[in-house]
């Protein structure tokens, strides 16, 4: 069966929120760098994102990365809500550039400096009627698009994902290697969704206690994933980048539920499929 969904993502929180991320930059006389984020890496690469602006921005490559935490640099946030990309990358930005400001302006020396960015405003939605109250709700979107293509055995009641193709803006790839690499874990994440997770209780009690239970997808089950990035630079991020790990889980799920529809003719309304939600 062939599958299509299309779906969007808020980048960064919105309606309102004072998001805000804070970044420390320490330019010592021997021309080297430290630098300070409380950015939390998860897996998502946003140490690589750090280390990359910091060195575009200070012109040397001698930068070193501290320790992730509060205890020497105000907050970061958290790394949700796509938006660790766009935040550590403005305050890492706007840090560097201040500290080159002050080393020029005291004649040389250490330099220590920190800085607070924050996205673009946002305003809440009305409570009653649910429309924006300003300007926008959302600071940008990240769109993607998916084609999937499964085989489905109706007699035992499996499904192997075969071929994933996917579109998505994400704004400037500033790391190709990387945005892909999030594109894939955030399919990989979709697929389990799709086929495979769920978290069963009973009166309050958690019946899959364990990875043995509760089932995760690996490379195994992992398809080939076709990638065409779309580049169109965001006009309020820095350097154009939106972040780009979480649209794709959210359009992974529904492109393959809508290509084991096709294969079976079964309307499949909940997910993960079952095995008995679609043997005939």
């Amino acid at each position: 069966g062939v599958g299509f969904a299309l779906g969007f993502k808020n980048i960064c929180y919105s309606e309102g929120f004072d998001d805000y991320c804070t970044a420390r930059v320490v330019l010592h006389a021997d021309g080297s760098a430290t630098v300070h984020s409380a950015a939390a890496e998860v897996g998502q690469g946003v140490v690589g994102v750090i280390a990359q602006v910091a060195r575009t921005e200070l012109g040397t490559d001698a930068v070193t990365l501290a320790p992730h935490t509060t205890a020497s640099v105000g907050s970061a946030g958290s790394a949700s809500a796509s938006r660790m990309t766009w935040m550590a990358a403005g305050a890492v930005r706007d840090a560097c550039r201040a500290a080159l400001e002050e080393r020029d302006r005291q004649g040389g020396g250490e330099v220590d400096v920190e800085r607070v960015y924050r996205h673009p405003r946002t305003t809440p939605l009305d409570p009653e009627t649910g429309q924006v109250t300003g300007e926008r709700a959302h600071v940008a979107l990240a769109v993607a698009a998916m084609k999937v293509v499964v085989e489905v055995d109706v007699d035992l009641g499996l499904t192997r994902v075969v071929w994933v193709g996917t579109a998505q803006d994400v704004g400037r790839a500033i790391n190709p290697l990387a945005v892909e690499g999030q594109i894939e874990g955030g399919t990989a994440q979709g697929l389990g969704l799709a086929l495979m997770e769920e978290l069963v209780t009973r009166d309050g009690e958690i019946l899959k206690a364990s990875f043995t239970d509760y089932l995760l997808p690996t490379t195994l089950d992992m398809p080939p994933v076709e990638i065409e990035l779309v580049e169109v630079e965001e006009p309020d991020a820095p350097y154009g980048a939106k972040g780009v790990g979480e649209p794709p889980t959210v359009v992974s799920t529904a492109a393959i539920v809508s290509a084991m529809r096709t294969a079976t003719g079964r309307p499949l309304t909940r997910v993960p499929v079952r095995p008995d939600d679609i043997c005939l």
